[in-house]
């Protein structure tokens, strides 16, 4: 499941759940909210990569130096996180 039948192509969507990031990586974490929006909640750089779960990885956020917590990782919003955060927000308003 989720393999195209074109040798060596994949979807969007396949490419995206793989594993993309490094230890030593600095990526934007988003979260959902109490009120149910999609926020910023921090710059944080990977440490590990969580086994057999795609996007989750163990990451230290650089405001609590040593403490690693795991977190899943959006490929999608890493280019521009806050018009994804927007954009996210504006379609689940819906």
């Amino acid at each position: 499941m989720g393999r195209s039948s074109l040798p060596g192509v994949l979807f969007g969507w396949e490419s995206a759940m793989s594993h993309q990031y490094k230890a030593g990586d600095v990526v934007t974490v988003f979260q959902i909210s109490s009120s149910k929006e999609l926020v910023i909640e921090g710059k944080a750089t990977i440490r590990k990569r969580v086994a057999d779960i795609d996007g989750q990885y163990r990451v230290e956020f650089a405001n609590k130096p040593g403490v690693t917590c795991e977190r899943f990782v959006d490929s999608w919003g890493q280019d521009d996180p806050e018009k994804y955060v927007q954009d996210f927000n504006r379609r689940s308003a819906r």
